[in-house]
């Protein structure tokens, strides 16, 4: 029977795979019945230890997940991946799991027989470098690709990059303090099992506690594994191991190891990458015995930008620093033509290229067009560069998100014939009544459109979803040009592009002072604070909007159901946002200004100058200062560090509602006495002024 003989052909080609110790893409193009007799047939001749299948095909001596449970494989090792790509795909947990495929073994690709979607096209033109065993051909046909050089690779030690690693976070902890490591690696290298071994080790060998943070703890799944396997014990709940020795290794996240304080004689920071540098910085400047590693490229994905920007800062700040890089796959040899393949298409190793000219006066913003397949590709890899240098958390899923969304645009600077910078945006809202009435009372929530439902389902009004909007998901520029103002241009020129109907510009992001300021500079206004903090930057989601046309006449509501929540949330769900950051967002350009009478204003001047009471006034003063701010920050040009200590201290006290011994700590007062006259003289200087006359 035919598909005995080509059953046969995968054996030959897996033979020739374990010589090399690499992996072989081979695509099985033929009807779904051969298929599946050509891969139960394969199973008998050879019998494999773990074999997956991805997607709903069932094999008797395989396991069959869904592409989107792939990612739970991570960890585990398999000697036989069977891919349909007729089955829903997710590319996340594609490329994920195909790491867990070791050297000598075979990826076979059923292929999608009906590719529709621009995704699917580009898979199908992805596999035409595979080797192709077809039902209606007796011989294997070769590409010419690098699948069929096959050749013999000398024996090595795949462990002792490994070794090295634990040695040298060994000697992070034994060594001089204030001498952080760097590991960095590409994906299947071990960084993290060298991560779990070496804390595993540590905890066992003495009384020591080693904290592991990450941006989540999905993150750091495999190291736990690995720790526990060291120990011999089983993995325990909450990501937390404890000895009876008392040492110990547990995960916290990144925000919470900054806002307390932690015992922690070890530090070690996986996926330091997807870690905003802000908060990296401040970890090694708290914490002093610290290990950081990274993937370099893959689905986590950072590329360069990270390795560059933090090295740099490391140079300045610790300049005994070590840095040490994994190269030596652990599951597969060097040069292995299945990995090269995963980057290329996924575009996991795209890399910024350097710029010939400094002269960007040729720049013009362009939305690619990516049904043009003869520029989308190379565009493609140029502009998730970019993305993946300005510290953006990419992924394989997005690539292909790109692909099918028509919501989606992707806009390019081109200068000199190069990519300079690049925006995606989602196109939102047009939605008719009958959907916004569900969104409103929670019963359905449509996919996308994230700014026009959040206010939707806030404010009780449609208006902000009837309207067509753009929504800048990423910004980023070469970092050749930055500093030159070639993202407040982008913008310009990205509102000037926009259809007619486009009624306004939006962005969601984690807020932080920087980059609030960068987005309020360009016209942008916030509209809405989340009430959850991220947990890997600690920040605050905000929304902001940008006008286009008169059809943003809600707004002004947004505005102000921005500041009276703010008011009321201040003190608890909003406590640990910057005060300096509170005050901006409490500024609303269309507030009303509270009108006070005389003798509230005597009451308040009664008090800076000893009268009446603290707990009398502070509701005054807070309402006294959320009325002016507008007017007490337009001297913000003028004012010194002095001035928003002040500022900030009246907030603490009026609308945070901090206690007097939390408010001494924070800006280093001796004592209530102390801080008290600081508040009185600050109210006076700053709110007084605004009485009118």
């Amino acid at each position: 029977m035919p598909y005995r003989s080509h059953a046969q052909q995968l054996l030959i080609l897996q033979s020739q795979a374990f010589q090399s110790q690499h992996r072989i893409g081979v695509i099985l193009k033929g009807s779904e019945q051969w298929q599946q007799q050509v891969l139960q047939h394969l199973g008998e001749l050879h019998r494999y230890q773990r074999a997956l299948v991805l997607g709903e095909r069932t094999l008797s001596y395989a396991e069959t997940v869904t592409f989107k449970q792939a990612r739970q494989k991570l960890g585990q090792e398999s000697d036989l991946i069977v891919a349909d790509l007729n089955c829903a795909f997710d590319a996340n947990g594609f490329t994920a799991v195909t790491g867990t495929l070791k050297g000598g073994s075979l990826l076979l690709i059923l292929p999608n027989t009906d590719s529709v979607q621009f995704s699917e096209l580009w898979m199908a033109r992805a596999c035409q470098s595979f080797i192709s065993i077809c039902e209606s051909s007796p011989s294997v046909i070769e590409t010419g690709s690098d699948f069929t050089q096959v050749q013999t690779i000398p024996a090595v030690d795949r462990f002792s990059q490994q070794r090295q690693a634990i040695e040298a976070i060994h000697k992070v902890l034994s060594g001089h303090r204030k001498r952080p490591l760097v590991i960095t690696a590409d994906r299947g290298r071990g960084k993290s099992a060298a991560l779990g071994i070496a804390a595993a080790q540590i905890i066992k060998n003495s009384n020591k506690h080693v904290v592991i943070t990450a941006p989540s703890t999905q993150a750091v799944k495999t190291l736990f594994e690995h720790a526990s396997k060291e120990l011999g014990i089983a993995p325990q709940k909450g990501y937390h191991l404890c000895l009876e020795t008392g040492a110990s290794l547990r995960f916290i996240a990144p925000d919470e190891l900054l806002r307390d304080s932690v015992n922690c004689d070890l530090l070690l920071v996986d996926e330091a990458a997807a870690i905003p540098l802000p908060l990296l910085q401040s970890i090694v400047e708290r914490y002093h015995r610290t290990c950081f590693a990274t993937t370099v490229h893959g689905y986590e994905g950072c590329g360069r930008g990270f390795s560059i920007k933090f090295s740099a800062w490391l140079n300045q700040h610790r300049p005994g620093w070590k840095s040490l890089k994994l190269t030596q796959p652990i599951r597969w040899s060097l040069g292995d033509p299945v990995e090269a393949w995963l980057f290329d298409t996924f575009l996991l190793d795209a890399e910024i290229e350097s710029l010939s000219s400094n002269d960007y006066s040729d720049a013009k913003l362009l939305e690619l067009d990516i049904t043009d397949s003869t520029h989308c590709v190379t565009s493609l890899r140029k502009a998730f560069a970019l993305l993946v240098n300005a510290h953006y958390q990419t992924s394989p899923n997005d690539v292909f998100q790109l692909l099918d969304d028509p919501n989606i645009r992707l806009y390019q600077v081109i200068s000199q014939q190069q990519v300079v910078g690049v925006i995606l945006g989602y196109r939102e809202g047009g939605l008719n009544e009958s959907q916004l009435q569900d969104i409103q009372l929670g019963k359905r929530r449509p996919a996308g459109h994230l700014v026009p439902i959040s206010l939707v389902s806030n404010l009780a009004d449609n208006r902000p979803a009837l309207v067509a909007s753009l929504r800048v998901m990423r910004i980023a520029v070469h970092p050749e040009t930055q500093g030159i103002g070639l993202g407040s241009w982008m913008l310009s020129q990205l509102a000037s592009l926009q259809e007619p109907e486009v009624a306004y510009l939006s962005t969601s992001f984690g807020v932080n002072s920087e980059l609030f300021n960068f987005w309020c500079n360009n016209g942008f206004e916030a509209v809405r604070l989340g009430s959850k903090q991220d947990q890997a930057s600690g920040c605050f989601s905000v929304s902001m909007v940008k006008a286009l046309n008169s059809l943003v006449g809600w707004k002004e509501d947004a505005q102000r159901q921005l500041q009276i929540h703010l008011i009321d949330t201040a003190s608890d769900i909003h406590l640990n946002l910057p005060t300096t950051l509170l005050l901006r967002l409490l500024i609303s350009e269309t507030q009303n200004t509270l009108t006070l009478n005389e003798r509230t204003y005597k009451l308040i001047s009664n008090y800076t100058l000893g009268g009446a009471s603290f707990e009398a006034t502070r509701i005054l003063v807070q309402q006294l200062l959320v009325s002016h701010l507008s007017s007490v920050l337009q001297r913000s040009a003028e004012y010194d560090a002095k001035d928003y200590a002040d500022l900030s201290l009246i907030a603490d006290l009026s609308i945070k509602k901090q206690s007097w011994a939390k408010v001494c700590q924070e800006h280093g007062f001796t004592g209530r006495k102390q801080a008290e006259a600081q508040y009185r003289q600050a109210i006076s200087y700053y709110l007084l002024t605004t009485q009118p006359v």
